[in-house]
């Protein structure tokens, strides 16, 4: 397992050494995003799922993820209450809103190969409604003059989102026995073999070092609060949450300590948010902590 770390470290450090040589620029990385999470995501989870044994106990992880979101961003914008609007947007909008489609599936699949997608998926599909329900409310309540949010926005976000809308077909195709064709899943699987190399190479591509001594102090203690959250809620469930399947309460642990997403830099975006570098600085400080935390864990614990 060390080993694979090393190799995923190795393509992250590519990426980022073909972006500062301008081998790759920023356009390119919106290519290998589309071709990550319409294609290859995608491919992966039909294979993932074709086949694997569901039951409808795995329910509890996207209504958990739904509970956990909408509570921490309550907590964490209560902490940064003596701070603007744009500030508490943004840490609002950041906060329970994980980056698992391009940062947690390659891991993922290298540390739990057999059964791992399968229960982190139906995660992402409780962090697909934080993502792009409560955390567009959360950014477009705290910008000024923005347009209220919608619930055609959310359906429209819902439905557009490929590995989501995957998933959902999967899940209803495997509870119903139904299985895709062989020759279909082989070709699948070719595609499927792409996902880990160019996610970690894209998001080499998507790194950044820069650091903003403006935003250094507030960025401390979002952090703090981002894992030391994550961890209360993974022990929380740990010892409470009554499901005897260790699993479900392992991936409610690691998806919690994962980056943040990446829809937030646009969002920011479209609401004219003043924080930008900001929020910038701490993706990226993110995507680096949870690669050293994911590593530990799976060297102590898997």
């Amino acid at each position: 397992m060390t080993e694979q770390f090393v190799m995923i470290i190795l393509l992250i450090a590519l990426g980022y050494f073909l972006k500062r040589i301008n081998y790759l620029k920023a356009t390119d990385s919106q290519v290998l995003s589309t071709l990550v999470l319409n294609v290859t995501l995608p491919s992966l989870v039909i294979v993932n799922l074709n086949s694997a044994d569901l039951n409808m106990s795995f329910s509890i992880l996207p209504i958990m993820m739904i509970v956990y979101g909408v509570i921490a961003k309550i907590i964490v914008v209560w902490f940064f209450r003596k701070y603007d609007n744009h500030m508490r947007g943004s840490v609002g909008m950041m906060t329970g809103s994980m980056n698992i489609g391009l940062f947690a599936y390659p891991l993922v699949n290298a540390i739990w190969p057999e059964k791992g997608m399968v229960y982190f998926g139906m995660a992402d599909i409780g962090g697909a409604v934080i993502m792009f329900g409560v955390t567009y409310f959360v950014g477009s309540y705290f910008s000024e003059g923005a347009d209220q949010f919608n619930f055609k926005f959310l359906g429209k976000k819902l439905i557009q989102s490929v590995p989501l809308v995957t998933y959902i077909v999967m899940f209803i195709l495997n509870m119903s026995n139904i299985h895709i064709w062989k020759p279909a899943i082989d070709f699948f699987s070719i595609l499927s073999k792409a996902n880990m190399p160019l996610s970690m190479i894209l998001l080499g591509v998507m790194l950044s070092f820069s650091i903003d001594r403006e935003y250094l102090p507030v960025t401390i203690k979002y952090l703090c609060l981002h894992y030391g959250l994550a961890i209360v809620a993974g022990t929380l469930v740990h010892f409470f949450l009554p499901v005897s399947d260790q699993m479900i309460k392992t991936t409610l642990l690691i998806t919690w300590l994962l980056p943040v997403g990446v829809a937030i830099i646009p969002y920011s975006i479209q609401f004219k948010y003043k924080t930008l570098p900001f929020i910038g600085m701490v993706t990226n400080l993110t995507i680096v902590i949870s690669i050293v935390i994911l590593y530990i864990y799976q060297a102590l614990f898997v």
